[in-house]
């Protein structure tokens, strides 16, 4: 072999060793001196090839989603009739999840937790497959429209799904959801998708900064959450250490201690907080309302005031968040999926999807909201509630009656 070909076989070999070291040891305790061991390449060729440990696993990681997106559009190909090219694609990537877990695994839940390129690398995987999304959808033969966050949502609706289970050790699971997976995401397309997008044109209200209620104690406890949020803005999470929280605070470490565990449960803490507050802000919404479908609405109109009047814990949330690892997120994720709950609990079965919608849906609404913070784009959040009340309404309700629903809630909005 010449050069080039050898550089890229070490480079498929170390590829394979990282998926397989961080499988066993998880990101942290992998080594470069372990990588090379499994990959049978030498220290130098190794360096030869990457800076170091990190640029090894974004190149991984790159490797295992284009590996991916290539296997659903040869399963796409192979197929017949765009109902079968659409089955094939999804089934392809949830058997690909169940069969050969490690390296989605790498993608999904070991990314997580390790800075900001693999946040930034997750956000790209995204949009490659929200581009897959859009594509397969715009070649169908009836040409029923998407909503314009649709894509966004059914990438994160799927992810999601597959993320529970490969956190929870059930991934197998995945080899029987094609076709729940499929029912969720149809109960999004509708004709009457566009008129979800007229909120966006209309100028929105201000909705002022407020200070979160749970913050604002004289408690000693309130004052150490205080002192995460104050720290973790200031310098990130990563850096941050229990005594300085504490000192921060005011306190000694030992009086940290006799409240949290350590920084992470601190951390939790305020994240747990956070959802409860903007539950409990939701719930009278939700509770004057007339019908079910109505109080959704209302709920959702609520969750997103709430958000944008707490632009530093929302950035926590969505962003910082991706610093304390997959554990972490799973706990969070659990909470989330609490204010899903609170939409979701007094509507009828699920329509479509009955098996995923629950899990689809908080997935669906944590990638959206997600991308807005990400991308500074808190502001713009309240021109999307018709959307956002869609995608949690139409598996329950049907399209056609969550578009009728979201209309006749939708009222003049005026400049504050």
């Amino acid at each position: 072999m010449d050069r080039e070909e050898v550089a890229r076989n070490q480079r498929a070999r170390l590829y394979g060793a990282m998926i397989e070291s961080i499988d066993q040891r998880g990101y942290r305790a992998t080594t470069v001196a372990h990588v090379i061991s499994l990959a049978g390449v030498s220290r130098r060729a190794f360096y030869e090839l990457f800076a170091n440990k990190e640029e090894c696993f974004l190149g991984t990681y790159d490797i295992v989603v284009a590996s991916t997106r290539k296997r659903m559009l040869e399963a796409w190909s192979a197929e017949h009739g765009w109902a079968n090219r659409v089955h094939a694609g999804c089934k392809a990537l949830l058997d690909d999840c169940a069969e050969s877990p490690k390296g989605p695994h790498l993608v999904l839940v070991d990314a997580l937790g390790i800075g900001p390129k693999a946040r930034e690398r997750m956000q790209l995987a995204g949009f490659t497959f929200e581009r897959l999304v859009t594509t397969a959808f715009k070649m169908a033969p009836n040409e029923v429209g998407f909503p314009q966050l649709t894509p966004r949502a059914v990438v994160g609706g799927v992810r999601h799904v597959v993320f529970v289970r490969m956190l929870e050790e059930r991934e197998k699971e995945l080899f029987m959801l094609t076709d729940e997976v499929l029912d969720w995401i149809e109960s999004y397309r509708t004709p009457a998708a566009v008129q979800l997008g007229r909120t966006a044109l209309i100028k929105q209200p201000h909705v002022p900064p407020s200070p979160a209620a749970f913050l604002a104690r004289e408690d000693r406890r309130a004052k150490l959450l205080g002192s995460v949020v104050h720290l973790t803005l200031d310098s990130g999470y990563l850096s941050l250490t229990d005594p300085q929280i504490a000192q921060f605070a005011g306190v000694s470490t030992e009086a940290f201690h006799k409240q949290f565990a350590s920084k992470e449960e601190c951390f939790l803490a305020v994240l747990d907080e956070f959802v409860n507050e903007a539950v409990e802000t939701v719930r009278p919404r939700m509770e004057a309302s007339s019908t079910w479908p109505e109080a959704v609405y209302k709920g959702v109109g609520a969750f997103v005031e709430y958000l944008v009047a707490h632009q530093a814990l929302l950035r926590i949330a969505f962003i910082d968040l991706f610093e304390v690892g997959p554990g972490m997120i799973g706990k969070l994720t659990r909470s989330v999926e609490g204010f899903t709950k609170l939409l979701t609990d007094n509507g009828p079965e699920p329509q479509r999807g009955p098996a995923v919608a629950l899990e689809a849906i908080t997935g669906a609404l944590w990638g959206i909201i997600c991308t807005y913070v990400a991308n500074d784009k808190l502001a713009r959040l309240p021109s999307i509630v018709d959307q956002l009340a869609f995608i949690v309404l139409a598996p329950y309700v049907g399209p056609k009656a969550a578009v009728e629903t979201i209309a006749a809630g939708r009222k003049p909005l005026r400049s504050v």
